[in-house]
């Protein structure tokens, strides 16, 4: 059964939200978009709720608007989960029937069957608690009658919900009371007779290394004298040591695994590194799945890139594809995103209080629009897809010059989660439709060339509502090189110029067309010449063009409107 809908209401920090999930479902967004709060959400509908009784929630699960709301008074929580077919008869008849004896499968008009499940939580004012409650729904939103109070178990029992977080402590997982590495120690799997034969074995182990270390014998006799204090059972065989488990249910929950270490030592997976640690749990979390799991479950896999090499996430992606079930993945990492398919992203970020879904899948993109995005966004700058804002600039002097240039003045982009991105080798149409699509605000400086022209009427076109003088910043000159020159630093451009090169300039330094074959002359040397400008800007002995402030200032008002 797979997970087609989640609806969300007061939970946390959402307020009202609505995700649709395919095979593979990857979240992206900043901190305290919901990410967590979807995997807990769905955590709570299929594992944690379990009956009427009690309440599952605690009172900071209720979605407080300010910082004098009170859990109590705060609006009920409502998770709505749909399962159901894509296509008549998915679901086995084995299944189907179970569902139709729980009186909780639905047929749309299209012969498909679902499975719509309402948990929710509230403060009751006659109990002065929090109490939930459940309920099966039909098609329209309404409650069905007549549905037993096992049905919740029935559903929970056919689809299981596996949630690996993002602190993964491999001593705590690989410990024999670990969920996903108990299930290996099971001794059960071993018939009576081998039991008995390797229990044997140990048995001879053991007394070859007491009967080697002289030493044990002299303390099991001094133990011996605890019968001049307490009358003790077992008459010779009062004290033993034993130097290795005699049971094997005592020896397996022993049981450890090693890594070897860079000198070809085997080390213990809870001595590593907390980067080799997290792989080695994810990897255990994968030999369960395969070896334990029954049906095709819900995998929700939190930030599965911690702690790893930026290489060791791009291949990670394959031992995630190899996981069985329905998986759900929040990240936050741009490494993992270049080899996640494009439609399986969905971005949230919050606007005005409230958290927003945009998915990629959502995106009409033509077969060469998708695959410019892979190529310049997704596989080269995945991490351009968390930014807040971005500035589109025509090529390499603008994405040198407006971070630096931000610094100079006091104003930090990264902090206000603005990426600048050099647009010269794809389409700004592009980019601005993948903004427009994934909820990123954009602003644009372009140039004035014929090329540029025809950039600014696409803009134009994507401008939408928004005010054109504060989204789309054009250079008085041809390009941004011309505009330095013009803004003072023509001095700067000369000081690469020489002799050879200023022959190619055919006009007077009075002339309007100098700047052009200033640095045109000069152009294999414009990020040379764009660091002694910040230089020159940083030592204060020239000031930042106004045009380019204006940049910086409206890119900080654009990612900071949520």
């Amino acid at each position: 059964m797979k997970l087609q809908k989640l609806q969300i209401k007061n939970f946390r920090g959402i307020t009202d939200l609505e995700l649709n999930f395919g095979e593979t479902t990857v979240l992206i967004g900043e901190n305290n978009t919901g990410k967590t709060a979807v995997l807990d959400a769905i955590r709570f509908a299929l594992r944690d709720v379990r009956s009427r009784r009690g309440c599952a929630f605690n009172s900071y699960d209720f979605h407080l608007p300010n910082a004098t709301s009170e859990p109590a008074s705060a609006a009920a929580i409502s998770i709505r989960l749909t399962f159901g077919e894509k296509t008549p008869g998915e679901w086995d008849d084995q299944q189907t029937a179970r569902l139709n004896r729980a009186k909780i499968a639905q047929v749309d008009t299209n012969g498909c069957t679902s499975v719509i499940l309402k948990v929710g939580a509230q403060f009751d004012p006659v109990a002065q608690d929090f109490i939930q409650d459940w309920e099966f729904q039909n098609l329209t939103g309404a409650a069905l009658a007549n549905v037993p109070d096992s049905a919740l178990l029935t559903l929970q029992n056919e689809v299981s919900y596996y949630y690996l977080a993002a602190l993964r402590d491999a001593a705590k997982h690989f410990d024999a009371k670990g969920s996903f590495w108990r299930p290996f120690l099971k001794e059960s799997q071993l018939t009576a007779e081998k039991r008995a034969e390797i229990e044997a074995k140990l048995s001879e182990v053991n007394q070859l290394i007491i009967s080697s270390h002289a030493s044990f014998a002299q303390v099991v006799d001094r133990l011996k004298e605890v019968q001049q204090v307490l009358s003790m059972a077992g008459g010779e065989e009062v004290v033993s040591v034993d130097a290795v488990p005699g049971r094997l249910f005592d020896m397996l929950a022993k049981a450890q695994v090693n890594l070897n270490a860079g000198t070809g030592a085997k080390i213990p997976v809870g001595r590593h590194g907390e980067g080799m640690q997290s792989l080695a749990v994810l990897t255990l979390f994968n030999a369960f799945l395969q070896t334990w799991n029954k049906g095709t479950p819900i995998v929700a896999l939190e930030e599965p890139e911690s702690h790893l090499h930026p290489s060791a996430v791009r291949a990670l992606w394959k031992l995630i594809e190899r996981m069985p079930g329905q998986k759900i993945i929040s990240t936050h990492s741009g490494d993992l995103l270049s080899e996640v398919p494009s439609e399986s992203i969905i971005r949230l970020y919050s606007k005005s209080g409230v958290i927003i879904p945009k998915g990629m899948r959502e995106i009409p993109l033509d077969d060469k629009k998708r695959r410019q995005f892979n190529y310049h966004i997704r596989h080269a700058r995945g991490e351009l897809l968390f930014a807040r804002c971005w500035i589109l600039g025509e090529g390499e002097t603008e994405v040198t010059l407006f971070p630096e240039l931000a610094r100079i003045l006091g104003k930090d982009l990264e902090r206000n989660g603005i990426r600048c991105i050099a647009y010269r080798q794809s389409d700004i149409s592009l980019f601005t439709k993948i903004a427009e699509a994934m909820g990123i605000q954009w602003i644009a400086i372009i140039d004035n060339d014929t090329q540029g022209k025809v950039d600014q009427r696409k803009v134009r076109k994507a401008l939408g509502a928004r005010p054109e003088n504060d989204v789309l910043f054009v250079m008085p000159e041809d390009d941004i090189e011309q505009h330095l020159c013009a803004s003072g630093f023509t001095y700067i451009y000369k000081e690469f110029l020489s002799p050879q090169l200023g022959a190619n300039i055919k006009v007077t330094e009075t002339d309007p067309e100098y700047f052009k074959g200033l640095t045109k002359a000069v152009a294999e040397h414009k990020i040379p010449a764009v660091h002694t400008v910040l230089t020159e800007i940083r030592n204060g002995t020239n000031s930042a063009p106004p045009l380019f402030t204006s940049v910086i200032d409206a890119a900080i008002k654009w990612a900071n409107l949520s």
